[in-house]
């Protein structure tokens, strides 16, 4: 979403200044995790945080797109009839906790004027990623809903992630146009290893879930090291877009005293979102990134409606979809698309 100046705090307002007028790592391909780590360790964690930031919304590849998004934030018309159906991939204990948001009411109620009916498609809470892709797959191929867009939720991104990388994804996704992802754990999170760094810690949290009936092995498939399930690159399907919608905080703006904890804990990875998510893996996920300042996993921005920036994600899949089956008559591709191949 846009910067508004009168949020930012002068601290806020330097420090992207000096990201912007920085001389190195222009590239953003550049800005590794690894990368990022140096420069966080060099400059400061927030500094690395800004400048990824900066290099983003300037980048050629993210830039046109972020935009096109900001200039229809305000745009309250409608758009006809949905071109698609939206499928909710829900977060993790979506079904205890649906305060927390990861049952997805905030893409319910952006779709709700907007008239685009809204499907859940039923992972188990805190199920292993490979069991809740099956789910995924399996409810793709039995529902025939047409064009459809995925959106999914924190740990809903890594049952997706998963589920496109099973034999049966092109079948299952043949009608997925475009994939939504809110702070998904596509590649695992240190947070893992740091639970199982120590073994009384490991004991402690195996304990914490199994007397809830939760099975600790889920941790660990969530572990960011070789031999994860999510370290692999994430691979799309051809005719498929995904769009990343994730927060870029400083320490001030984290909304609760875990997400204060978790990112103190990993803040030595580099900049990250206060729930484990490493912003510099960005750098190497296939799609289009839609970076919020002074947002955290929970994607609360200071003074700014989520609500709103969802909305506008989906009137413009909306205005994309349908300039493509226009320009399809005449064997052509719309500039906006063709950047997001």
């Amino acid at each position: 979403m846009p910067l508004d100046e009168r949020m930012l705090s002068t601290y806020e307002r330097e420090l992207l200044d000096r990201a912007s007028d920085w001389r190195d790592h222009v590239n953003l391909a550049e800005l590794t995790v690894d990368e990022l780590r140096v420069v966080a360790e060099r400059e400061g964690i927030e500094f690395a945080t800004a400048l990824l930031y900066q290099r983003v919304c300037t980048s050629g590849q993210h830039g046109p797109f972020i935009q096109a998004i900001d200039d229809l934030l305000d745009d309250t018309g409608p758009i006809g009839d949905a071109p698609f159906k939206l499928a909710i991939v829900p977060g993790a204990f979506y079904q205890e906790f649906p305060a927390s948001g990861a049952d997805g009411r905030l893409v319910r109620e952006a779709a709700s004027p907007l008239e685009i009916d809204v499907e859940m498609i039923p992972v188990q809470s805190f199920g292993s990623i490979k069991s809740n892709a099956e789910i995924i797959v399996n409810w793709l191929q039995e529902h025939d809903l047409g064009p459809t867009v995925l959106i999914s939720l924190s740990k809903g991104g890594s049952d997706i992630k998963l589920a496109l990388d099973r034999p049966d994804a092109g079948q299952a996704f043949r009608d997925v146009i475009a994939w939504v992802n809110l702070s998904g754990i596509l590649y695992g999170t240190p947070l893992v290893s740091w639970v199982l760094r120590w073994k009384l810690r490991t004991w402690w949290f195996r304990c914490l879930l199994g007397m809830r009936g939760y099975d600790f092995g889920v941790v660990r498939e969530l572990d960011c090291t070789a031999d994860s399930p999510l370290h692999k690159t994430l691979t799309l399907p051809a005719g498929m877009r995904a769009i990343h919608v994730v927060g870029f905080p400083l320490r001030d703006h984290l909304t609760n005293s875990l997400a204060r904890r978790w990112y103190r804990r990993i803040r030595h990875c580099g900049p990250n979102d206060g729930a484990g998510i490493l912003l510099g893996n960005l750098t190497r996920t296939p799609g289009q990134v839609y970076p919020l300042w002074g947002a955290d996993h929970y994607l609360r921005p200071r003074g700014r409606d989520p609500i709103q920036m969802a909305r506008a994600i989906l009137r413009y899949l909306a205005q994309t979809m349908e300039t493509a089956e226009c320009d399809n008559a005449t064997n052509t591709i719309p500039p906006s698309l063709e950047r997001c191949r």
